[in-house]
């Protein structure tokens, strides 16, 4: 390899500074987060969803490091996924034509690269660099969730602390426009935040597009840098996938009906393909984090029932852009869903809870953003064995007991923004 592919990623080996075009004034809180293990020996891993900002979090991490002495030389950043190589040879060259001297006895390095998982059998060589040469600091991205965490997990056993970056919050998405609400009063600032809360369920907290104004655009945006970027590049290059419509058909199915309880035969029968093709087709989706998948809890929340899985958008911005605007009720149980990370919810014969948290308590939660009916959900609940409920609804706010079980109703605005809090309060 030539040194100068590598010194066109690297310009503050001349400069001393990352260009100001790559950097953010905003930093994620997992940027302060990552800080705190920057002396560990433990590879840095940092996965997520396109465009959500990986690469300007590096950048963010390289200036750091630069603020704080570091030879600009003995930082190195590649990304795999603008030039295809190996690591080895990026190593190597960088070690002989840029420190020329071997790894070995120089000072410590800080290695970034960029969208690992596009190069074959990363983590077994990065293994190797890791347990020969303990004075580099390796930081890895990749836009994948699961296949990524695994290989690490495996190969990487004891040398890796993974991150995963998500989407802005509504609450990181209010900063950036310069409003910050205070939990104890919020109800004094609806007004002035529920436009904006609109305004960040059809762009979903991806940083590029925080300010951008106009509604195709938010839209092209999304479907081009993101979802048909994974369905046509980066699904097919990681499984040898052939049938991209199928993916796109998938993904336009449950972005127009979030909470779609997944039959595979059924499935199967109307797409005219095998049950096995669904079922792998989905979980590629759900492995590129287009789609999340919540599973029914059973009572006793002993087991989970590996049928009547239900598939939503994994971010609310792919509901946004096939949603019609009689389905805003269906978008914003995807925003709490967004919100809660939830992995189950709760249904059998008669009755069913939108998603359950099981995280040290239950905390059973309903979306009721049109009329609020709630007996169905008591109902639920007498069968959880649960005598509170938080219920998510378009503008009330009010606690009160019905049956001997306390409800909490709020609106879904505040509940994104302030969920911790409320969930604690209880």
């Amino acid at each position: 390899m030539e040194l100068k592919r590598i010194e066109q990623f690297n310009d503050w080996w001349t400069t001393e500074k990352v260009r100001a075009n790559l950097l953010k004034p905003y930093k994620r809180p997992l940027f302060h987060e990552i800080l705190r293990y920057m002396d560990d020996r433990q590879i840095i891993l940092v996965y997520g969803l396109r465009r959500v900002g990986k690469t300007t979090l590096f950048y963010q991490l390289i200036q750091h490091l630069l603020d704080e002495g570091v030879d600009p030389g003995n930082i190195l950043y590649f990304s795999f996924d603008l030039t295809k190589a190996e690591i080895e040879d990026v190593l190597r060259t960088y070690e002989q034509e840029k420190l020329r001297r071997n790894f070995d006895t120089a000072e410590r390095i800080f290695v970034f690269f960029d969208e690992i998982h596009k190069t074959e059998n990363w983590q077994n060589e990065l293994k190797i660099f890791y347990d020969l040469y303990p004075n580099i600091k390796f930081f890895i991205c990749g836009s994948a969730s699961i296949n990524i965490q695994k290989r690490a997990t495996e190969s990487l056993a004891g040398r890796v602390y993974d991150f995963m970056l998500k989407p802005l919050s509504f609450k990181e998405f209010l900063k950036l426009k310069g409003v910050e609400v205070e939990f104890d009063e919020w109800q004094i600032y609806e007004r002035r935040v529920l436009p904006l809360f609109h305004d960040y369920l059809l762009k979903g907290g991806f940083p590029e597009i925080v300010e951008e104004r106009s509604e195709e655009k938010i839209k092209n945006y999304l479907r081009n840098n993101v979802i048909e970027r994974i369905i046509l590049v980066d699904l097919p290059a990681e499984f040898g996938i052939k049938d991209m419509e199928l993916l796109k058909t998938l993904v336009e199915l449950v972005a127009r009906n979030p909470g779609l309880r997944i039959n595979y035969d059924a499935l199967a029968r109307d797409l005219k393909r095998s049950k096995p093709t669904i079922i792998n087709y989905i979980s590629y989706l759900e492995y590129a984090l287009i789609l999340k998948l919540v599973r029914n809890l059973r009572p006793g929340f002993m087991a989970t029932s590996r049928k009547m899985r239900k598939a939503y958008p994994n971010n609310v911005a792919f509901s946004h852009i096939f949603a019609a605007p009689e389905d805003i009720g269906k978008v914003i149980e995807t925003a709490v869903l967004q919100e809660l990370d939830a992995e189950y919810y709760f249904r059998d014969n008669t009755t069913e809870i939108d998603f359950v948290l099981k995280d040290g308590k239950i905390v059973p939660v309903e979306v009721k953003y049109g009329k609020v009916e709630l007996k169905r959900f008591l109902r639920a609940l007498d069968k959880i064995e649960l005598d509170y409920g938080f219920v998510i609804t378009r503008d009330i706010y009010k606690e009160e007991e019905i049956n001997g079980k306390r409800i909490f109703m709020m609106p879904a605005w505040a509940f994104v923004l302030f969920k911790d809090e409320f969930i604690t309060k209880k």
